[in-house]
């Protein structure tokens, strides 16, 4: 009997994309076996982000970083999936003679007939053939924690974004499945609910919002310990929402709302319907109605015809706002967007330097709020060891996977990930805490 060849998977961008290509790596295992290591595949699939110019870029240079290993190494084909082929396929067929296969964000179900040609010599181009992929998946993440993708899509037409033209319209999943696709990933710690506007989950498919009734669906599965909410659109954050963080103990006590600006102009001409005054009392809401809710969000500088009075009524909105955390990009000039038409095109080097100036003024507002917790205790599920420093590290109920701050754990102790500790915090930094464990919760 022959070996098998070994089919490695490099997700890029965001966590919606890790779910699509936890998905594939289920499909892929049905055939072929699933390597970690790229250098040690015969078959890499590239599943690729094209949000931005630099996720494009990435996805190019991801490509022929490994192209050489066609030639130098076992790699016998690469194939490139999601985002950039959906869009730009007419753009890349021709110009990416290294790869060999093409699948878009839907035809997941084609990705082992796309494999199995291009070994038998093909080149294929699958784009818009496909489906979707059903609920199972080979998860990528550590056991404690996974991501669901509760729908996909979206229908807001913010005047600076490319995912309508990817992604399509917003498009929910129905609760039964994603319920499945959740009892499906077994005892999960946390799991984290994503897409491009959670807070509009159900509406094109109920006629209604029913993010709450999916909370409570989920909330139901005994294999669930908690569920963290991903961007929340400001305007559907509701009073039914508020009321759920406050009774529903699984629901963890925090919110990931991009904002994107806090200029009034500024907003109405990314067609955001939000204002200055407006987010500045749903966060005070948010903060009286939810006992020590966390807050992030994110926010572009640099928008078409953004004057210094616009840049400053931003940083007035994060000095009044005190979010516990934020990131900031400088804006992308997108083709096939309507902002790319606007008047006003802003330098990359102004928009870098007030990208820089943002996170100066918020990493002085993170620093400020961990202050606040230096001799108190948390409880903290550690999330595995960062060896430059040489520590085991781990995540308060503040802080989501990947984009937040996490706490460096000290113990006399045995550490293991995925368990949960009462930890005493000693010290903070900018955006991460220390602490030491004072005993294991059971």
């Amino acid at each position: 009997m022959s070996e098998r060849l070994k089919v490695g998977l490099i997700s890029l961008g965001c966590d919606k994309n890790r779910v699509d290509s936890e998905k594939l790596l289920y499909e892929i295992s049905k055939e072929y076996d699933v390597t970690s290591s790229a250098e040690d595949a015969d078959v890499l699939v590239v599943n690729t982000c094209a949000f931005l110019d630099s996720a494009r870029k990435e996805s190019v240079d991801t490509v022929f970083d490994y192209a050489s290993l066609k030639e130098n190494g076992k790699l016998k084909k690469i194939i490139l999936a999601g985002c950039l082929p959906q869009k730009f396929i007419d753009e890349i067929y021709d110009e990416f003679s290294e790869v060999d296969g093409f699948i878009g964000t839907y035809d997941g179900n084609l990705i082992l007939s796309v494999i199995n040609r291009t070994l038998r010599g093909e080149r294929v181009n699958a784009v818009g053939k496909g489906g979707e992929l059903g609920a199972m998946r080979r998860t990528t993440t550590p056991d404690h924690y996974a991501y669901l993708k509760i729908s996909d899509g979206c229908s807001n037409r913010c005047t600076y974004c490319l995912i309508p033209k990817i992604r399509g319209a917003f498009r929910s999943e129905p609760i039964e499945k994603l319920v499945e696709e959740a009892r499906a990933l077994g005892e999960t710690d946390e799991l984290i609910l994503v897409a491009q506007d959670v807070t509009r989950y159900g509406e094109d498919i109920y006629g209604e919002i029913r993010l709450v009734e999916l909370i409570r669906a989920l909330s139901a599965l005994d294999t669930i310990g908690g569920i963290r909410l991903l961007y929340c659109y400001p305007e559907l954050i509701t009073d039914e929402l508020i009321n759920e963080f406050k009774t529903n103990k699984k629901l963890i006590k925090y919110l990931d709302i991009p904002l994107q600006h806090a200029s009034d102009r500024i907003l109405k001409l990314m067609n955001r319907r939000g204002t200055f005054d407006g987010y500045l009392t749903l966060i005070e809401k948010l903060k009286r109605e939810i006992s020590g809710v966390a807050i992030r969000s994110t926010f572009i500088a640099g928008f078409p015809s953004e004057t210094e009075e616009d840049f400053c009524k931003l940083k007035d909105f994060l000095s009044k706002a005190k979010l516990f955390n934020a990131g900031f990009f400088a804006y992308s000039r997108e083709k096939d967007t309507p902002a790319y038409l606007l008047k006003g095109q802003i330098t990359e080097k102004t928009k870098n330097a007030r990208v820089k100036e943002l996170y100066s003024l918020q990493k002085a507002i993170s620093a400020e709020n961990l202050r606040s917790f230096v001799g108190k205790t948390l409880e903290v599920v550690c999330d595995g060891v960062d060896y430059k420093k040489q520590s085991f590290f781990g995540r308060a109920y503040f802080n989501a996977p990947e984009v937040d701050g996490v706490v460096y754990l000290k113990s006399t102790l045995a550490i293991a990930q995925g368990e949960k500790y009462t930890v005493k915090i000693y010290a903070s930094d900018d955006y991460d805490l220390y602490g030491e464990i004072i005993n294991e919760l059971t």
